[in-house]
């Protein structure tokens, strides 16, 4: 069984046991995360399709790690102007491990 759920204007296709990276949540290793907003389930038989949403369907998942990407350096340069910029920048993201993926009870 998989399911399709919305976190952050991003859509993940997740299974029970997967690994995915998300955007920051707050928290430390090993908390639980829920995520409600699923817009798909399926597996065996029919999918269930959300109308946006399907009510009381949700994923499960626990946090295994906290970290930032690689620094990228945005520069700004404009020639004869005398004009330049140097920014880094560092996203920070949350590693979940999907737990279980529920329909509505």
């Amino acid at each position: 069984m998989y399911a399709v759920f919305e976190d952050g204007s991003h859509q993940y296709r997740v299974s029970e046991g997967d690994f995915i990276r998300v955007d920051r949540r707050e928290g430390k290793a090993g908390d639980p995360v829920v995520f409600a907003k699923v817009l798909l389930l399926a597996g065996e038989g029919e999918p269930t399709i959300g109308e946006p949403l399907i009510e009381g369907a949700k994923v499960e998942a626990k946090i295994v790690d906290q970290f930032r990407t690689k620094k990228i350096i945005i520069q700004k340069f404009r020639r004869r102007k005398n004009m330049r910029r140097r920014r880094g920048h560092r996203q920070p993201y949350t590693t979940v491990q999907i737990l279980s993926v529920a329909a509505a009870s």
